[in-house]
């Protein structure tokens, strides 16, 4: 791994950690909530996390790009930052525990650094191009399990579902009839963590933001899963749209989601 990466994985796995020291202050505690949308919230957690995150990685690549949630995109250049502060923003403001900090490094559509950090559940996930993926100081490998039968998959569902056609209602409907199991936990962030620690087997979703899967996705990749887009062609994180499994599902899983689409009226 080249040392640029291995110091801006040092500097991402450090501001998580302080980011999640911070927003577990608030945590089962009255945060202020505000609304973006219908469903969508943010508390002062939010903005409180990605301002720190945002000041240490300023601090460390000055000439980088930041993209972050709650803040304005800063900076120019090919290498860019895609910070979500607290994924699973609702989980965190009910106090539900399933909620992280995903912190990744892109250039264009490579991913280079990523670090998810989930503080309620004291587990930290990262990786760097070619240097494999970790749980906790472990190293990450996906599972084996080769039939959609034993197959314990996750997804999500646009935070606007009431005004969203493409709701993903077609594809989970399949795959509850097909897989061991489907949970809808929250958080793509630690969905696509998971994935890459063999506790997950398939992930699926769409509508998603870069800062929502970037630093998972690679978490995936270089835990040895295959990651696409719903097509089956080369994966791209910013485009909103993965999915990733343990690579040997990954064809059925396709199968299926083509399937499930054709139902969807057009």
């Amino acid at each position: 791994m080249p040392d640029d990466w291995q110091h801006a994985l040092e500097v991402a796995e450090r501001a998580a950690l302080e980011a999640g020291a911070l927003i577990m202050e608030g945590f089962r505690l009255s945060a202020r909530v505000s609304r973006k949308g219908r469903f969508d919230l943010v508390t002062e957690f939010d903005l409180a996390s990605e301002r720190l995150i945002r000041e240490r990685i300023e601090a460390a690549f000055p000439e980088h790009r930041i993209v972050g949630e709650e803040g304005e995109a800063t900076g120019e250049g090919e290498m860019v930052w895609y910070i979500d502060p607290i994924d699973g923003t609702v989980n965190f403001a009910h106090g539900h525990p399933y909620f992280g900090i995903s912190i990744g490094l892109y250039r264009e559509a490579e991913g280079l650094v990523g670090v998810v950090h989930a503080p309620a559940l004291g587990n930290t996930w990262k990786a760097a191009k070619g240097a494999g993926a970790f749980r906790d100081g472990h190293r990450c490998v996906v599972s084996e399990r080769s039939t959609l039968d034993e197959a314990l998959c996750t997804t999500g569902f646009p935070g606007n579902v009431a005004n969203t056609r493409d709701t993903n209602e077609a594809e989970l409907a399949l795959f509850l009839r097909h897989a061991r199991g489907v949970r809808r936990c929250g958080s793509a962030a630690l969905d696509l963590a998971l994935v890459g620690d063999g506790t997950f087997d398939v992930y699926w979703e769409r509508a998603l933001k870069p800062w929502d899967i970037c630093a998972g996705a690679l978490i995936v990749s270089e835990a040895g899963g295959t990651l696409s887009s719903y097509d089956g062609s080369p994966a791209d994180p910013r485009s909103g749209a993965l999915v990733a499994t343990n690579g040997v599902l990954h064809e059925s899983v396709l199968k299926l989601i083509r399937e499930a689409r054709r139902k969807i009226p057009g």
